[in-house]
C-alpha cells in the first residue's frame, strides 16, 4: 500500500469516527434536515472514495467492485443515519448505494497511472465535505455547550488550514495533478524501446507490364517494413499477390488463383500502394491473380534475408 493511500485511509477513517461522535453526542440537539444532510454526504462522499479504492484492488471485475463499494457507502450511510431516524437512514443508505457504484465505476475506468492522482483528487473531495459537515455539526450546539476547542474546530481558519496541510502531504508523496504524465509515459516508451525493434519503412515499386513484372527478383530484408507500389503501365488490369513459396507449390499451378496475405490492384495506367510488415526469412512468390496472367508470366520472386 502506498503512503497516500495510507494517509488517505487513515484520515477519512478518523473523520468519520469524529462525525459519528459528534452526531451521537448532539442527536437531540441537531434538527432533522441536519441531520439527513450529514448521512447523505457523508454516505455518498464515502461510497466513491471507498468504491474507487476497491476497484484498484479488483481491477478487471466490475461487479465484485460495484458490489463491495456500495457496501461501503450503504453501510456509512446507514451508521450515521442512525442517531437521527428512519428518514436520515434511508438518505443515507441511497447516497451510499449511488456512490458506491459510481466509485466503482471510476476506479474501472481511469487509466492505471492516473489512479493515485484520482485518488488524491477525490480525497480532497472528502475532506472538504467533512469538514462542512463538522461545522454544521457544531453550529448546532447551543451556546453555553460551546468551549475554546469548538470555536477553534468552527473557525474557517482551521477548516482552511487542516484542507491545505492535507492537500501539501498528499502533494508531497506525489503530483496530484500530474499534466504531462502522458507525456512522460510516452517518452518512457520511446526510451526504453530498443531501437533495433523499431521497424524501418522502405518503399519498393514494381511495373506490371503485359504480361510480366519489372523486376522479377526483390531482395528485402528480414524486421523491415516496405511499401510496395504498382504501378501498372500495361493496357489491362493487373494486380500483386504474395504468398509464400511452400504456400504456392502445394497448388495446382492451373487453378491456383487465390489472393496471398498481400494483394494490391491497380488499373491500367494507374498505380496502388499496399504496406507489408516484417515478413520471416524465407522466398515468397508474387504474382497476378487475373486469370491467365500468372500463366502468361507475371510471376515475381521475393526474398527475405
Amino acid at each position: 500500500m502506498s503512503n497516500s493511500l495510507l494517509w488517505i485511509l487513515i484520515v477519512s477513517i478518523g473523520l468519520l469516527v469524529g462525525i459519528f461522535i459528534l452526531c451521537a453526542v448532539l442527536y437531540k440537539q441537531i434538527r432533522l434536515m441536519s441531520g439527513m444532510m450529514v448521512s447523505m454526504a457523508t454516505g455518498m462522499v464515502s461510497g466513491i472514495v471507498g468504491g474507487t479504492i476497491i476497484a484498484v484492488y479488483l481491477s478487471g471485475d466490475l461487479f465484485q467492485s460495484t458490489v463491495w463499494g456500495v457496501l461501503v457507502g450503504l453501510c456509512i450511510g446507514f451508521i450515521m443515519g442512525l442517531p437521527f431516524g428512519l428518514l436520515a437512514v434511508t438518505d443515507g443508505v441511497l447516497s451510499g448505494l449511488m456512490g458506491g457504484m459510481m466509485g466503482a465505476m471510476l476506479g474501472e475506468m481511469i487509466p492505471p497511472e492516473n489512479i493515485e492522482q484520482l485518488l488524491k483528487i477525490l480525497f480532497i473531495l472528502f475532506i472538504g465535505v467533512h469538514l462542512l459537515m463538522i461545522y454544521l455539526l457544531l453550529s448546532e450546539m447551543r451556546e453555553k455547550q460551546t468551549n475554546m476547542m469548538v470555536k477553534l474546530v468552527k473557525n474557517p481558519l482551521f477548516s482552511g488550514g487542516f484542507l491545505f496541510c492535507s492537500i501539501y502531504l498528499l502533494n508531497f508523496t506525489g503530483p496530484i495533478m500530474a499534466k504531462d504524465i502522458g507525456n512522460e509515459q510516452h517518452q518512457h516508451n520511446q526510451e526504453t524501446v530498443p531501437k533495433e525493434n523499431i521497424s524501418k519503412s522502405f518503399a519498393l515499386e514494381v511495373k506490371a507490364l503485359d504480361f510480366s513484372y519489372e523486376p522479377r527478383n526483390i531482395s528485402i530484408n528480414q524486421g523491415e517494413e516496405y511499401e510496395i507500389t504498382l504501378k501498372n503501365v500495361g493496357k489491362d488490369e493487373h494486380d500483386i499477390s504474395i504468398v509464400s513459396r511452400d504456400e504456392f507449390n502445394k497448388n495446382n499451378a492451373e487453378d491456383f488463383h487465390e489472393e496471398g496475405n498481400f494483394h494490391v490492384h491497380a488499373k491500367a495506367g494507374e498505380s496502388a500502394s499496399v504496406k507489408i510488415g516484417s515478413l520471416p526469412a524465407g522466398n515468397y512468390i508474387f504474382y497476378c491473380t487475373i486469370p491467365g496472367h500468372k500463366e502468361a508470366g507475371m510471376i515475381g520472386e521475393i526474398t527475405v534475408m
